[in-house]
């Protein structure tokens, strides 16, 4: 009697065991559902005119300042106001070019940059002579500007006796 007693409990332990884990396997299927599926990574596009939105064109510049740059902005690049560095010409350097224009950074040459302009805006920057310097800006800055002054060409007249 006492052994039969030992097997009903056994058989409770049993059914009780085998009702949780079928109700923990239950609630497990129900959640993988709700995991969204990993999506497979495209290969990397080779270059980076995919991503040019209709309107806007790449200009390559020439930036001074190129090896600071790729220690703060990104693989991608960044925003970025941009002037025009002038050289040892005092009265060309610091002129803005240029407010929140997006940066980028070629990807099979990480030390070459291009400004993501408007191509209406794309002959203005085009036509002020290099090196130009990038200064960081803040990424949830929207518009992009190109500085009217910039484009204005001023004479100078130097009178020699």
């Amino acid at each position: 009697m006492e052994k039969l007693r030992a097997l009903k409990f056994d058989t409770k332990i049993y059914l009780a065991a085998f009702i949780i884990l079928g109700l923990i396997s239950l609630i497990f299927s129900f959640n993988k559902e709700s995991v969204a599926p990993i999506a497979k990574e495209d290969p990397a596009p080779t270059s980076v005119d995919t991503f040019i939105p209709k309107g806007y064109v790449l200009v390559p510049v020439d930036l001074a300042n190129a090896d600071s740059l790729s220690s703060l902005v990104g693989d991608m690049g960044g925003v970025v106001d941009l002037y025009l560095s002038g050289g040892s010409d005092h009265k060309r350097r610091n002129i803005k070019v240029a407010s929140r224009i997006k940066l980028l950074r070629a990807p099979l040459n990480p030390q070459q940059y291009a400004v993501l302009a408007k191509e209406n805006d794309s002959s203005k920057i085009l036509s002020l002579p290099g090196p130009f310097i990038a200064v960081v800006q803040n990424p949830d800055s929207k518009g992009t500007e190109v500085t009217q002054s910039a484009s204005k060409s001023s004479v100078h007249i130097e009178y020699q006796n």
